[in-house]
């Protein structure tokens, strides 16, 4: 929270009026509430979930769809299953690495992102 500049400076300093509270007396968990409420609103993580289940490989190396996933994966706290986790990160590969990773089936996404990363240097 120190190093909030700018509008968010100004919306923190706010906040702490209107609230009536320290620094010390907030939990980060109710600091990002507050944040999340004022600057992501549901429209912006529906659309991040939308993202994550039309992502494709295409022309991205491995190293850049994981990335990718991985970021939009924060977006969509329900998807907590691993194996859902993991098909939906094989659901969009390039045809040839998911088929070599489905007959592979890998027990965890770390694994199946290891595997990507194996077939993609071949």
């Amino acid at each position: 929270m120190f190093s909030l500049k700018g509008k968010l400076d100004i919306w923190w300093e706010d906040v702490k009026n209107v609230r009536d509270t320290h620094e010390e007396e907030l939990t980060w968990s109710e600091f990002e509430i507050l944040f999340r409420n004022k600057y992501l609103s549901e429209r912006y993580y529906d659309n991040r979930e939308k993202e994550l289940y039309e992502l494709k490989m295409g022309s991205m190396t491995d190293e850049e769809y994981t990335s990718r996933f991985l970021e939009l994966l924060r977006y969509v706290p329900y998807l907590k299953e691993e194996k859902v986790k993991i098909q939906r990160f094989i659901s969009g590969f390039l045809v040839t690495f998911k088929d070599m990773i489905d007959f592979d089936e890998p027990r965890s996404l770390e694994e199946g992102i290891r595997k990507l990363k194996h077939y993609y240097e071949k």
